[in-house]
C-alpha cells in the first residue's frame, strides 16, 4: 500500500509533504482521509499534459469497451503519476488484445520463456511474454513504446512472435518475428497470420 499526502486547494487535491489529506492506494482501491473520515468526490489537480494522458487513457478504454478507473493512478504524484496512467493504457490494450486472441485460441498470460539468472548475472531479463498462443506463439501488446531487447530475448526462445501495436506506428522485430499496428481499429491481420503459423 502507498500512502501521499495532500492539500485541498479550490477543491482540488494538490501534492504536499505537510498536508493533512492522506490518500492511501493498493492496486484499483483508494482511500481519501481527512483529519479522520472518509472524503468522495474529491478530484486531483492535473497538469495539461496528464489531462492530455488521462483523455489518451478514457479513449483506449471507450475504443476497447474495458472500462476502467483511472483515479487510482491519478493518486500518485508527479513524475509517477504519468507512468501509472501508461501503465493503465498498457494493462487495458493488453485485456484487448488477450480477449480477442482468447474468442479464436488456447491462450495463456505471463507464460516464463526462460528462467532469470538476476541473481547470478545481476542483469534484468525479460522472460515473460504478454501472451502465449497455443503454447508457441509470444504475442506482445504496446501502446506506444515498446522495448527491442525485450522482444530479442523472446525471440531467442521462439524463433515466431508478434509484437501488437495500438495504433499507427514504426517497429523494427527480429527475424521470423512480425508487427502488426493499428490493431484498436482491425484484428484481421494478426488472427489471419497466427492461423496461418499455427497451420503450416
Amino acid at each position: 500500500m502507498q500512502v501521499f499526502r495532500y492539500s485541498i486547494v479550490n477543491g482540488e487535491l494538490y501534492p504536499d509533504d505537510n498536508g493533512e489529506v492522506l490518500v492511501f492506494v493498493e492496486g484499483q482501491h483508494l482511500l481519501i482521509k481527512y483529519m479522520g473520515r472518509e472524503l468522495n468526490d474529491v478530484k486531483f489537480h492535473l497538469t495539461i499534459k496528464e489531462r492530455a494522458l488521462l483523455e489518451k487513457v478514457k479513449m483506449i478504454s471507450r475504443s476497447t469497451g474495458i472500462e476502467v478507473d483511472p483515479t487510482p493512478a491519478l493518486a500518485y504524484p508527479g513524475k509517477s503519476r504519468t507512468l501509472m496512467l501508461n501503465k493503465l493504457m498498457g494493462q487495458i490494450f493488453e485485456e484487448f488484445v488477450y480477449r480477442i486472441l482468447a474468442n479464436k485460441f488456447q491462450v495463456q498470460r505471463q507464460v516464463k520463456a526462460f528462467e532469470s539468472l538476476y541473481n547470478f548475472t545481476h542483469r534484468r531479463y525479460h522472460n515473460t511474454p504478454d501472451i502465449l498462443v497455443e503454447g508457441r506463439i509470444p504475442v506482445e501488446a504496446k501502446v506506444s513504446f515498446y522495448n527491442y531487447e525485450q522482444i530479442s530475448e523472446y525471440s531467442k526462445k521462439y524463433r515466431v512472435g508478434a509484437v501488437v501495436l495500438a495504433y499507427s506506428s514504426n517497429c523494427y522485430v527480429p527475424s521470423g518475428w512480425r508487427y502488426f499496428t493499428n490493431f484498436l481499429a482491425d484484428q484481421r491481420h494478426l488472427l489471419n497470420w497466427l492461423d496461418s503459423v499455427l497451420h503450416a
